[in-house]
């Protein structure tokens, strides 16, 4: 006889005893502050700013 323990879920502390206002809170989207040193460039990121010529002539054609 197979167990079907493996399939039961439960729930958490947290959301036993927290509200519906606290859990309508928690999926909300909210502002993260992170520490500069915390971020870094990722392969094939679409937004490169290269200090070379190309970035020197932006610049001056954006002056005039």
């Amino acid at each position: 006889m197979k167990s079907s323990a493996k399939k039961v879920e439960l729930a958490s502390v947290d959301d036993l005893f927290s509200t519906e206002e606290g859990r309508q809170d928690a999926k909300l989207e909210k502002i993260q502050e992170i520490p500069l040193s915390e971020l870094h460039p990722f392969k094939n990121h679409p937004f490169k700013v290269k200090d070379d010529e190309a970035m020197m002539e932006t610049a001056d054609s954006v002056r005039q």
